[in-house]
C-alpha cells in the first residue's frame, strides 16, 4: 500500500485552490516556504489563472495575498479560516480572532503532550 508522504503541501495546495476559486477578492500572491513567491498580474473575466501555480519544489504554500475592490490587501493562510473569509462567510478582524484561537490552542495541546510524555517518562524511571 502506497501512501502519499506530502499530505501538508497538497492540503496547502488544495486550500489555495479552493480559496481562488470560491474568493470575493482577486488573488494577488501566493507565498510559499523559503521565501518564494508567485504574483499575479494577469486577470481574465474568469479571474486568476490557478494552473500556473505549483507545487514549487516541494516548497509549502504558507500565505495568500488577497485584494479587495478597495485596493486593501489581506493576507490569509491556505486553511478553513482562509477560505471562510475568501467566501465572504466572516470578515477578517474575525479570522484574525479565530487565527490567533487556533495558534493558542496548538501551542497549549503541545505542551499538553510534552508534559504528559516527560511526566510519564519520570514514572517509568522511578518504577525500574
Amino acid at each position: 500500500m502506497c501512501v502519499s508522504n506530502n499530505f501538508i503541501e497538497q492540503q496547502a495546495y488544495n486550500m489555495a485552490g479552493k480559496i481562488q476559486k470560491n474568493s470575493l477578492y482577486k488573488l494577488v500572491r501566493i507565498d510559499y516556504s523559503y521565501g518564494k513567491s508567485i504574483g499575479f498580474e494577469k486577470q481574465d473575466g474568469q479571474g486568476n489563472h490557478f494552473s500556473e501555480i505549483t507545487t514549487n519544489g516541494g516548497a509549502v504554500i504558507t500565505k495568500v495575498l488577497l485584494e479587495d475592490k478597495d485596493g486593501t490587501l489581506y493576507s490569509v493562510e491556505p486553511n478553513i479560516n482562509g477560505l471562510r473569509f475568501a467566501k465572504g462567510e466572516i470578515n477578517y478582524s474575525k479570522y484574525r480572532k479565530l487565527q490567533r484561537k487556533n495558534d493558542f490552542t496548538m501551542f497549549i495541546c503541545f505542551f499538553v503532550i510534552i508534559g504528559f510524555f516527560g511526566v510519564s517518562m519520570l514514572l517509568m524511571s522511578k518504577l525500574i
